[in-house]
């Protein structure tokens, strides 16, 4: 199996079961250690960062995804010619880059941040109409005088409006909006918005790891307790920053208590290594790859020379095209800052 092959795949599958941890020190391992094909090189290695910033986004760290998403731009804009130098790759490089733009335009900490990556996306493609007709709408909201605290609060409104109706999907994304408001004081929103922001984000933080142990049970797979622990531990250390300032000190104490309540009901009762799954999957678990082997097998895997380093003649083996368009062909729904 060709390495491209073995991240995309295990990649994708430890993101659908949830094994957010794992996921992560595989993109980490894969940017400073991987041996790709010499064809796709800087495309794998864009599509690490990607993917890295990716997942962070799906444990609810704006920081850290803003990060990786930065990164991954940097990247690309430093050797653009990357985008369409794989004629195969073409689409699926500008759908990254697009999302990436897009993404850190929702994340955005400022007018002119927003502006700034939401503007990037004509580096690969021109805006459509609709992204024209938002980009019009924030440059009203700015004129009009509308801090940008408002901005973030209407698009957190719409995550938290989805979460309730039912669409579990958007956990993430709705952490993601509140923690802006934690993680970048600059933003300075009103008193009252940010004591919200403080209880929504530890309860979405608290339902996500939730729900993903559940999902980790449903499909008979054990959880592991070091892929949700760290998100519990950037929440608390975000959270306790507000416990000394008297207006917030509520909040925080209340946001602190549910989040280490949660944690030690869920997480810290996890018996995974004490039963020994870091290394023997259980009968009864499906498609389950013990941690501690997965390790061995990325390491043995991703740091061998694939078998064509060397360019040749020809197009990109189909198999890449495939999984790369399975994990990187992005359905992007416009959702810019109103």
């Amino acid at each position: 199996m060709q390495n491209h092959d073995y991240f995309m795949q295990t990649n994708q599958m430890l993101v659908e079961s949830r094994r957010f941890k794992e996921s992560i020190d595989l993109c980490e391992y894969a940017l400073s250690s991987a041996q790709w094909s010499a064809q796709i090189e800087r495309q794998c290695n864009a599509l690490s960062r990607w993917m890295l910033a990716q997942t962070y986004s799906k444990t609810g760290n704006a920081v850290k995804a803003r990060e990786g998403y930065i990164s991954f731009l940097n990247y690309v804009d430093a050797d653009i010619s990357m985008v369409s130098a794989v004629f195969q790759l073409r689409e699926v490089m500008e759908d990254m880059y697009t999302k990436a733009c897009h993404d850190m335009g929702q994340l955005a900490i400022s007018y002119d941040e927003y502006f700034l990556y939401i503007k990037k996306i004509e580096t690969v493609r021109q805006h459509t109409q609709n992204q024209r007709a938002q980009m019009e709408a924030v440059q009203s909201n700015r004129n009009s005088g509308a801090s940008w605290s408002d901005n973030i609060y209407q698009l957190a409104e719409l995550e938290l409006t989805s979460v309730e109706s039912g669409d579990l999907t958007r956990l993430s994304y709705a952490a993601s909006m509140f923690s802006l408001y934690l993680a970048y004081p600059q933003i300075d929103p009103p008193i009252d918005v940010l004591r919200i922001a403080i209880v929504n984000y530890s309860s979405f933080i608290c339902k996500l790891v939730g729900e993903s142990i559940l999902y980790c049970a449903a499909k008979k797979q054990p959880a592991n307790p070091d892929n949700y622990r760290f998100i519990y531990d950037t929440a608390l250390a975000l959270v306790s920053e507000y416990l000394d300032d008297m207006e917030t000190h509520d909040a925080a104490k209340e946001a602190l208590d549910k989040l280490t309540s949660a944690m030690g009901e869920s997480v810290d009762k996890l018996n995974f290594h004490n039963n020994g799954y870091a290394s023997v999957a259980p009968s009864d678990a499906h498609d389950f790859t013990p941690p501690l082997l997965l390790q061995e097998q990325m390491k043995q895997t991703l740091s061998t020379p694939d078998s064509s380093t060397k360019p040749s003649r020809g197009c990109v083996p189909a198999a890449i095209i495939l999984l790369l368009a399975i994990a990187a062909i992005i359905t992007v729904v416009v959702k810019f800052l109103l």
